[in-house]
């Protein structure tokens, strides 16, 4: 500004000092005409003179003044200035240049800034945590989207208003209140809508440069399934030890009363004996099928794979359950599917899965009973089908059937040996192969259990 006022201080000088030299011309050429006159034209021509180049100057710079507010405009509101307008006055270009320097360094931030909300965005959607920020006002002025769907909300409907307009939850907002007025939160909290969840709530207050809480960023994990699998693990071990309790004692009670000297009754001495060996069965029953479970509920599960005749493999577990279903007094009727019929997969334990199916229709049959095998070459996937005609399974047991350890009929399950687990390591086995299994039953008259395994599967 200073050289611009030196510039008008210029061009005011030479105005003045042109003027000045043309009263001088007048004079000497106009002897005869009055001073006073020849002073009034010089003055007169000195402001129209002044005038023209003040209003010329006035014009320009506003010009150049408006087009660098234009540009100015244009950097701050969209940034996209590449560069700045140059100006008529050579004064004002300095402004100009300097504003150039200043436009390069705001690009400079905006791109930094850019890249920095594209970093938080990215980290936002991807993190695994629901994460809300409420103002000063107990606004929401961020959530992302994980929140959003913990929540069932959305970012449209939920900036800019209070947590209590976008979801009915009490302890979550009691949290960010007590967070709002500087107090650390982390808790547990319950929520129902939009289905039943349980989240880890921390809450904590954003402090300004004076202390005080600005603002609230609050945390939301739901840690639903890790609460689920712990009670699953606790019920496990629960089970487990009462399931190995029982052969344990028993076992325990037959060897006090033959250390207390049954040994030396023969009579009683084999009745223990028996005893003994099937108690001893029957808790190698239950580490083998706790073993088989651990491998098939197991990450890191090594399956071989083959490919192998459905038939085949029936016909192995068939023979091998012949003698269970002659002292059952079940008949037992394989109906094969077509010729060539192949699966890849685990044979071993898809052999289990069908085993410990055909085993539980056996045991869970009548005297006299049947159980029905079919096999079914369909498009891309065999079916087995198990159907008997022993007790059933009433309709609301049948959900509840292939949990750990669940037993319909305890009683019997206990008289036959049963662990509790087949069902269990057969739906394990079978999701594993990216298969399914379904049950249709009626009590009193029987069930019907289907294995769909696919022809091929990627999983291996």
């Amino acid at each position: 500004m200073k050289s611009l006022k030196r510039t008008l201080f210029f061009r005011y000088a030479v105005a003045a000092s042109l003027v000045f030299v043309i009263v001088i011309l007048i004079v000497a050429l106009s002897p005869s005409a009055p001073a006073w006159l020849v002073t009034l034209v010089g003055f007169a021509f000195l402001l129209a003179l002044l005038f023209g180049v003040t209003y010329w100057t006035e014009k320009t710079l506003s010009s150049d003044l408006r087009e660098i507010g234009r540009a100015l405009e244009m950097l701050v509101v969209e940034n996209k200035l590449d560069k700045m307008p140059q100006p008529r006055l050579s004064e004002v270009q300095e402004l100009a240049s300097d504003m150039d320097t200043i436009a390069l360094r705001v690009r400079r931030n905006y791109e930094l800034l850019a890249n920095e909300k594209d970093k938080l965005e990215t980290i936002l959607a991807n993190i695994s945590a629901g994460i809300i920020v409420v103002g000063r006002d107990g606004k929401i002025e961020l959530i992302n989207p994980v929140a959003e769907r913990i929540l069932g909300t959305s970012h449209a409907d939920a900036l800019g208003k209070a947590f209590t307009e976008i979801h009915h939850t009490p302890a979550i907002d009691k949290a960010i209140e007590r967070s709002r007025r500087g107090v650390e939160v982390s808790e547990e909290v319950r929520i129902s809508l939009p289905r039943r969840r349980t989240l880890r709530v921390q809450a904590s207050p954003i402090r300004s440069e004076g202390g005080s809480a600005s603002g609230v960023i609050c945390i939301l994990e739901d840690i639903t399934t890790r609460r689920r699998l712990e009670r699953m693990r606790r019920d496990f071990v629960v089970n487990v030890s009462h399931e190995l309790r029982t052969p344990v004692a028993n076992l325990r009670a037959v060897i006090d009363a033959l250390l207390a000297g049954a040994w030396e009754e023969k009579q009683a001495a084999d009745r223990f004996v028996a005893d003994l060996d099937r108690e001893s069965v029957r808790l190698v029953d239950i580490i083998e099928d706790l073993l088989i479970l651990s491998r098939v509920e197991s990450d890191e599960l090594a399956l071989e794979e083959e490919s192998f005749d459905v038939n085949e493999l029936l016909d192995e577990v068939v023979e091998e359950k012949r003698d269970l279903a002659g002292r059952s007094e079940v008949e037992v009727i394989f109906s094969r599917a077509g010729a060539g019929t192949v699966l890849n997969g685990d044979r071993k334990l898809i052999k289990t899965a069908c085993g410990n199916l055909l085993d539980n229709a056996i045991k869970y049959n009548r005297p006299g009973g049947k159980v029905e095998i079919f096999a079914e070459d369909g498009e891309g996937e065999v079916t087995v089908s198990i159907s008997d005609t022993g007790i059933g399974i009433p309709d609301r047991e049948q959900r509840k059937i292939f949990e750990r350890f669940y037993r319909v009929d305890k009683a019997r399950s206990r008289e036959t040996g049963g662990t509790g687990l087949g069902l269990s390591i057969v739906k394990h086995i079978v999701e594993f192969h990216g298969g399914s299994i379904s049950v249709d039953s009626t009590l009193g008259y029987g069930s019907t259990f289907r294995l769909a395994l696919p022809k091929a599967t990627s999983l291996f």
